[in-house]
């Protein structure tokens, strides 16, 4: 039976094989952005559209099942098309703020534990062809520091945003920058 309530969505399709280890770098429904290391265990043919409530056209697209590390269970891997980096591989040695830091900064970034160059190095590695969240890239190269509201950097700084976080740190620069 044909899903009527999400005629006319499609992306792109994602070259993702069964067996192949990735890294997903997304951000959590919490605004916190998640490193899942993966091993695909079953890709589907066609990536399948799960709205996030009734006839919705906002959700996650399904793009097969995955195992995580040594782990038995097996998950559905649900993306956010536009916002999800897929790399092929695991330990690339970017971790996320959280990870690394032990404090994150909730801002509905990618916020990812590095330098904006190497950080850019790990998007020319993407092979999702939806991704179009550039403006969203923030590098968090030293620890957060809330005391001071101290912002990351922004990786992509002249990417076209609506970002509310993202408009408010260009803000910020240019006030600086005065």
């Amino acid at each position: 039976m044909e899903n009527t309530n999400i005629i006319g969505l499609k992306i792109l399709p994602i070259p993702l094989e069964a067996g192949k280890h990735y890294t997903i770098y997304s951000g959590s429904d919490s605004a916190m952005t998640v490193r899942r290391e993966i091993r695909m265990i079953d890709v589907l043919p066609e990536p399948v559209f799960c709205p996030a409530y009734v006839n919705s056209t906002r959700g996650k697209w399904r793009l097969g099942t995955y195992k995580e590390g040594r782990k038995r269970s097996i998950y559905y891997l649900d993306v956010s098309a536009a916002a999800t980096l897929i790399i092929p591989g695991i330990l690339h040695g970017v971790q996320c703020d959280h990870e690394k830091w032990s404090a994150f900064a909730m801002s509905a970034t990618l916020n990812l534990a590095a330098t904006p160059e190497r950080i850019r190095e790990l998007v020319d590695l993407n092979i999702n062809p939806n991704f179009t969240e550039h403006d969203h890239l923030v590098a968090y190269p030293v620890p957060l520091n809330h005391s001071t509201d101290d912002d990351g950097i922004l990786v992509y700084p002249d990417a076209p945003t609506q970002h509310a976080v993202i408009e408010r740190m260009r803000e910020k620069l240019k006030k600086e920058s005065a």
